[in-house]
């Protein structure tokens, strides 16, 4: 080897060995050098050395000591998640919402407005005053901002800037560069179950490879495999919404016929309620019939759904979106309805209901920054 190539080997451990020392710390919340070099084995200078690398780009604190155990007191470390942020910004048919996070994933300020999509100038500027305001709301340098993740329901090339179809939002598939007229930070485009999907990596305690399925105002739903986002060959992964349920059944938007977003959508329950599914819900606990029954055929449908997800692809699936929140008193029967529909278990357990809330579409954009910022420190 020579000594160029040893030199680029060396510069890699050193990196890798400085990040694998900041996650150490920040999942730790508060640790020692001498704690760190234990769980990492790494050397004590080579910890120190790393730490007040990070200390210097104000990633990682010194807060006081630990109490003595009989010797010197260890300097307590910790991470700090203040030293970056990123905003997420979820751009539905009917509302916009918007989240600035840390880099522990914590949602500092949201903000969300009821405002129909545009392409017109006028709808761009509202986003820029929202971003503006949001940030100036959370007294945030922008200098600290990684960038901005956007969210839509459409799909999203790989590359982060391309839109290949979007009903939802009257075709417009130059979003990106109509975007730029409202941005003052980097920003790239995501689909909004793969940004839900991956917000419940991120946050939810999850494995790394599991199914996520999108119950909002239309049904959509994330792979995600080995900690990634599996998008497929043309970027069609996960889009269960637009999975036959019933041939030849009710309309969908999307122009086909008997899709499972027309029976599993969260349209299918608010509309039962004046277009409120709090209200649904809410009526549904107080035993109303018509709810009860609409309730019934949406958790057939959803059942038939889940099952054929579990024995496709035989991993845990978590139910999110909007329905999602409602879910986990009705989990024990939901569970129940989708082992009974499978031949080869009669445990429902792989199935489980988001821990996060309307946000996180919103929230799963802004980590994609937070991620990529916490694997290249």
């Amino acid at each position: 080897m020579g000594a160029l190539d040893k030199k680029a080997t060396n510069i890699e451990l050193k990196k890798i060995n400085r990040n694998k020392v900041y996650r150490a710390v920040m999942e730790r919340k508060e640790t020692s050098k001498q704690e760190l070099a234990y769980l990492l084995n790494l050397s004590l200078p080579t910890v120190a050395q790393n730490l007040n690398e990070l200390m210097e780009q104000g990633l990682v604190l010194e807060k006081g000591s630990f109490q003595s155990t009989g010797g010197r007191k260890a300097r307590i470390i910790s991470g700090n998640p203040a030293a970056r942020a990123a905003l997420g910004l979820d751009i539905t048919r009917n509302h916009i919402n918007l989240v600035l996070a840390d880099l522990d994933a914590s949602i500092l300020r949201s903000a969300r407005r009821k405002i129909a999509f545009s392409a017109e100038p006028g709808y761009f500027e509202e986003i820029r005053e929202m971003i503006r305001g949001l940030v100036r709301e959370a007294e945030i340098e922008p200098e600290r901002i990684l960038g901005v993740g956007v969210s839509l329901p459409a799909i999203i090339g790989d590359d982060g800037k391309t839109v290949r179809h979007a009903v939802l939002l009257n075709y417009v598939t130059d979003l990106y560069e109509k975007l730029a007229s409202c941005m003052e930070y980097p920003y790239h485009l995501i689909n909004d179950a793969n940004a839900g999907g991956f917000a419940e990596l991120c946050c939810g305690g999850r494995k790394e490879t599991f199914l996520y399925l999108q119950l909002s105002n239309t049904v959509g739903g994330a792979i995600l495999l080995n900690g990634k986002v599996y998008l497929g060959d043309s970027c069609l992964g996960g889009e269960f919404g637009h999975t036959t349920l019933v041939p030849d059944g009710r309309p969908c938007y999307c122009g086909c016929t008997g899709c499972v977003d027309a029976y599993c959508s969260a349209l299918v329950l608010a509309d039962a309620a004046g277009g409120n599914l709090e209200s649904f819900f809410d009526k549904l606990r107080r035993q109303d019939e018509s709810c009860k029954k609409i309730w019934e055929e949406y958790l057939h449908y959803l059942a038939i759904v889940i099952n054929n997800l579990r024995v496709s692809f035989d991993c845990d699936v978590v139910l999110g979106g909007y329905v999602g929140r409602y879910l986990e008193p009705y989990l024990g029967e939901i569970r129940r309805r989708a082992a009974a529909r499978c031949a080869f278990q009669n445990d429902g357990s792989y199935l489980q209901t988001s821990r996060l809330g309307a946000e996180a579409s919103a929230l799963g954009a802004a980590l994609s920054y937070i991620r990529a910022f916490m694997n290249q420190v």
